[in-house]
């Protein structure tokens, strides 16, 4: 926690001040000044075929997150054409196309996963996309940097009645194993052949309402993630500032 001092009483004080300062209601604009940023958010669909009605999610949801004010980076797996992982192509370094993956993981706040269900399972595409990102850019570099941070949500699409909520669960536990922190919220979208308007857009009330409240949710706890630094600051600055008493508290002044 980047608050420590004996003024405990206080902290819930500060923590609030802070996010009055930049966190609440305000636009990129007037937070840039506080220091604070709206965050940024990739969105990854875990199936590459044409007409894939996961993309078609992702591409739905895509929008719903730009709504919040986040910059969004969609990361075709199919168009990076990761080779197969194997320790032995780490010989010469790591590939390009994984090098580029790492870079846009990196330089985003939050992940929004997208994905088919494989006969209860994460998607093979992006299982081999996770297992290339987890792995140092040097031997004595850590494990795990590119996901250092992150903050993520799973959304599923499938003609079934389920809609792939079975991947749900695989796919959180890769995540977590990838120390992303993964937010309760969910949606999966059942009769996907038929979930999608002309524009793409979700027509059933209730999973638009499932898929903005997970939206919502990812938002929520990216944007804590992108300020974390820029609260503490603000929140050290409040503490170095002189605090009011108590309510009733004898002072002598």
């Amino acid at each position: 926690r980047c608050v420590q001092n004996k003024q405990q009483g206080n902290v819930r004080t500060m923590f609030a001040a802070a996010r009055r300062v930049g966190c609440i209601g305000r636009g990129l604009s007037s937070l840039a000044a506080s220091g604070f940023r709206n965050p940024t958010i990739a969105v990854i669909p875990g199936s590459s075929r044409k007409g894939s009605i996961n993309l078609k999610l992702a591409q739905a949801t895509q929008g719903l997150l730009e709504a919040h004010d986040v910059t969004t980076n969609m990361i075709d797996l199919g168009a990076l054409n990761l080779p197969l992982y194997n320790q032995d192509l780490e010989a010469d370094g790591i590939p390009s196309a994984v090098a580029d993956l790492k870079q846009q993981l990196e330089s985003c706040d939050g992940l929004l996963v997208v994905t088919p269900e494989y006969n209860g399972f994460i998607t093979p595409l992006l299982l081999n996309a996770f297992t290339w990102s987890s792995r140092f850019d040097d031997p004595s570099g850590p494990m795990y940097a590119s996901f250092k941070g992150k903050v993520a949500a799973v959304l599923s699409a499938s003609p079934g009645a389920l809609g792939g909520m079975r991947a749900h669960g695989p796919t959180r536990s890769v995540l977590q194993n990838l120390g992303v922190t993964v937010v309760p919220a969910s949606a999966a979208v059942g009769g996907a052949f038929k979930a999608f308007g002309e524009n793409g857009e979700l027509v059933d009330e209730r999973q638009l309402a499932m898929a903005e409240a997970t939206v919502a949710a990812l938002v929520k706890e990216a944007r804590m993630a992108a300020n974390y630094d820029a609260t503490c600051t603000v929140v050290r600055s409040l503490m170095d500032t002189p605090q009011p008493g108590e309510y009733g508290m004898v002072t002598s002044s």
